[in-house]
């Protein structure tokens, strides 16, 4: 007995750490994990990083040559320790100065590119993350009402029983409620499923296993948009990653066609040797050398095939202008109706419905309504409520939405 109640002992903090409910899950908790945590941003960000470093390895020559020459060794003797004539000599190449400093600006410009990429990524992230939240706490939610529209329906078929056993109901109206009863459990299945695929997708994003457990979000609002079309507009065109990648993808391509120019200039040879010899002792030789382009065809086809880059650039930069103009407006319409829509139901669809609902309960008791008006009543207060947790969800992914075009927060 004595080591039962031990072992008890021993146990409980377990079995209360198992039944301890789950911390409640906040957003901007979930948004700086998946931030800090997510695989594909750190992807992204290393990317970033390795064309910042090539930068610089762009815009520096290649490394110089050291010769180290033993000449007219005798017969029998080796080159290290009998050769009369020793010189040394050092060699370095350069492409033409404008080649090298735009061989640099390139480099640079397409680092920029990356990090808009990067940033890019970053708010595909964060958006993603949000409508998982926003999916979890729509499934959570609907899994609660469901619960509750069970037991209603369980006590609505005890009511349909009793009247029939009293002889003042038809036998119907009970095997309606089982009906409808086994619906309803049907229907928690299929919110259980989307329970786990939300879990397991918001785990993935924030760099977790998909199986870890997670707290419930805590309650959705739908916020009030502050500023207007035009100042959203404004910050979209400033600051959307898509939108300066492409700007910079035509600063770069304009780069490069500059480049392609530079490479029909010489590249420059600088080489100095010392030598000594027994005839003339010790002298230096100096050597300035020049590429000549003579196979002007290359250059030609590599500048025909930058303009064409650069128009093509051009081209979809303007398209990205055009596009996150009208990328704008779709969401900040689709938050405008979500907001509205789940107001709506707040303030005057759900209240309506809870007292149809409570007026054919009473009358259904009394004997002055059928069951049918019974379960119509109840059909549409649940299909309300459900409607309405699915606009407060499609309210915070269409908010991630137009944060993603603005490229930051509302």
């Amino acid at each position: 007995m004595n080591n039962v109640i031990v072992l008890l002992i021993a146990l409980s903090p377990f079995v209360l750490a198992q039944q301890a409910p789950a911390q409640p899950l906040v957003l901007k908790e979930v948004l700086e994990r998946a931030e800090r945590d997510n695989p594909e941003l750190r992807a992204a960000l290393k990317r970033w990083e390795a064309a910042r470093k090539r930068s610089v390895s762009e815009a520096a020559p290649d490394k110089p040559r050291f010769d180290f020459e033993r000449m007219y060794a005798p017969s029998g003797r080796t080159p290290l320790s009998g050769a009369d004539e020793k010189s040394v000599s050092l060699t370095q190449e350069f492409p033409f100065p404008t080649t090298l400093y735009l061989r640099g600006s390139r480099a640079s410009k397409a680092a920029g590119v990356l990090e808009q990429v990067y940033r890019a990524k970053t708010r595909e992230i964060l958006a993603r993350t949000r409508t998982s939240y926003a999916m979890l706490y729509l499934s959570l939610k609907s899994r609660k009402l469901l619960d509750e529209n069970i037991e209603l329906m369980r006590r609505f078929a005890k009511v349909a029983e009793s009247k029939f056993g009293a002889g003042s109901a038809g036998g119907a109206d009970a095997l309606k409620a089982q009906v409808e009863l086994t619906k309803l459990l049907n229907m928690g299945v299929v919110v259980d499923e989307e329970r786990e695929l939300a879990s397991a997708a918001l785990n993935a994003l924030m760099g977790r296993s998909a199986a870890e457990p997670l707290g419930a979000p805590l309650d959705l609002e739908p916020g009030r948009l502050e500023k207007t079309h035009s100042e959203l507009e404004a910050l979209a065109l400033a600051r959307r990653p898509e939108l300066r990648q492409a700007a910079l993808s035509a600063e770069l391509s304009r780069t490069s066609l500059a480049l392609a120019k530079s490479e029909v200039l010489p590249d420059i040879m600088l080489s100095y040797r010392s030598r000594k010899d027994p005839m003339r002792g010790r002298t230096s030789d100096a050597v300035l050398g020049l590429s000549l382009p003579l196979w002007f065809w290359k250059p030609a086809a590599m500048i025909a095939e930058a303009s064409a880059e650069k128009e093509m650039a051009e081209a979809e930069l303007e398209s990205a202008r055009f596009m996150t103009v009208a990328d704008l407006k779709a969401a900040f319409v689709r938050v405008q109706t979500a907001q509205r829509l789940a107001e709506s139901y707040r303030t005057s669809l759900l209240p309506q419905a809870e007292s149809a609902l409570t007026v054919a309960e009473s009358g259904y008791q009394a004997g002055r309504s059928s069951f049918l008006d019974l379960l119509d009543a109840q059909r549409s207060l649940l299909s309300f409520k459900l409607e309405y947790y699915r606009y407060l969800a499609d309210y915070e992914q269409r908010a991630a939405e137009l944060e993603r075009v603005i490229g930051g927060e509302l």
